[in-house]
């Protein structure tokens, strides 16, 4: 994996919710700071629009494409000749560059690589829609209508597209992930981030007092692993 020297400073409105979080942010990389809009006409996207990103292969080969990615299915979505199509062979994929973020592949998914170094923070975003209950009479609402589950939106084409149908509701969440010694753990809280890092287990707590470090707020957690990053020698 290409190693990216990175100086993120994230602000983002989060509510806990489940164990992850949904979310809105403002992103900043070197002082540059670029709106991420979650736009209501197109909520199954990270981004309200499509924008030239660069695809970085393994092998050094560089892609500039029209891209967004897609929350609900959790894929790097290119537009091409009015079609919407996922990114394949994400195996041969070493990065993606979009709207001053780094995404890496995680599967057939991509996280963004939020912090590098000896320590990496991973973000996970991810979404669900369901079907809003439809009022048949007599007080009572049907799941039954348009869309009735995610296999039909699929199949469709309706979750790449630009016009999703009215009768859903979304929820988007993130989910953090720490990279360290090449095993990469999932944590929601503080006490299972301390887990992982026993060896400085005393000096994060009192990182984390002193500095009033709060789990569901996405630039503390972004400041706590530059801070622990620092220890291990790294940015």
């Amino acid at each position: 994996m290409m190693k990216m020297c990175m100086s993120m400073f994230i602000r983002r409105f989060l509510s806990l919710l489940c164990g992850s979080f949904l979310f809105t942010f403002l992103v900043s990389l070197n002082g540059a700071y670029a709106q991420v809009h979650v736009s209501d006409s197109i909520p199954q996207y990270l981004f309200s629009d499509f924008a030239t990103g660069v695809v970085v292969k393994k092998n050094g080969e560089k892609i500039a494409t029209s891209l967004n990615y897609n929350i609900i299915t959790e894929e790097m979505i290119f537009r091409e000749n009015g079609r919407y199509l996922a990114l394949s062979g994400t195996d041969e994929i070493d990065s993606v560059y979009l709207n001053n973020m780094v995404f890496i592949p995680a599967g057939k998914a991509f996280y963004e690589l939020a912090v590098d170094g000896p320590v990496k923070l991973f973000v996970q975003f991810s979404g669900t829609v369901r079907v809003e209950g439809e009022d048949v009479g007599y007080g009572s609402t049907s799941q039954t209508s348009r869309v009735t589950n995610l296999n039909s939106l699929i199949s469709s084409g309706a979750v790449y597209s630009m016009d999703l149908p009215e009768n859903l509701v979304m929820s988007r969440y993130i989910t953090y992930y720490v990279e360290h010694n090449g095993k990469r753990k999932r944590f929601v809280n503080e006490r299972a981030f301390l887990r992982n890092f026993r060896e400085y287990r005393e000096e994060l707590e009192k990182y984390i007092e002193s500095n009033h470090i709060q789990f569901d707020r996405y630039n503390d957690v972004v400041k706590l692993v530059h801070f622990l990053n620092g220890m291990y020698g790294g940015l």
